[in-house]
């Protein structure tokens, strides 16, 4: 526990920080014409690894600590920048700008999805492709930022505790 009061500006800082990147990573998508949406959102997770990895090599590299600690160090940045990424993104699509993105990425997926009816509903049934249908067009802000939340705190276990034994006291 003395790690983490001791490092907590490092981890703060390192948290929004990551969150910055997130945001440009998305306004760098959105100029370049691709709805930073869907499978194109979960990448900037990459940026979230990297950072706690290079934060966990700074800090852990000298103050050698025990597997659990190092682990709920960094389940606690994990959960910072999830906490503050999903905050970002509820207020973001629930703007104006926001909710054109939002709305655009709608239209986008179920013309998307209507390229494909025939096959899905042959293959699935007209049941399941409604299901699609009800679940794109239920898209929101609050169901954006619920699923950043619990993307980044599930994504984050196996990476968490490769790190946590590459950098465990021996």
């Amino acid at each position: 526990m003395k790690n983490l009061i001791k490092h907590w500006p490092q981890l703060l800082a390192t948290s929004l920080f990551a969150v910055g990147l997130i945001i440009l990573y998305c306004i760098i998508f959105y100029s370049l014409g691709i709805l930073p949406l869907g499978g194109k959102k979960a990448p900037s997770f990459v940026l979230v690894l990297i950072l706690q990895y290079l934060m966990v090599k700074k800090i852990f590299k000298t103050d050698a600590a025990h597997f659990l600690k190092i682990f709920l160090f960094q389940y606690i940045y994990i959960l910072f920048v999830a906490i503050l990424s999903s905050m970002v993104l509820y207020y973001f699509y629930v703007s104006e700008i926001g909710l054109g993105v939002l709305n655009e990425y709608i239209q986008f997926s179920v013309s998307e999805l209507q390229q494909y009816k025939s096959v899905i509903i042959e293959h699935e049934g007209i049941e399941y492709y409604k299901m699609l249908l009800n679940g794109i067009n239920g898209i929101d802000a609050g169901s954006i930022a619920k699923d950043d939340l619990t993307q980044k705190i599930v994504l984050a276990f196996l990476p968490n505790l490769l790190m946590s034994l590459y950098f465990k006291k021996n």
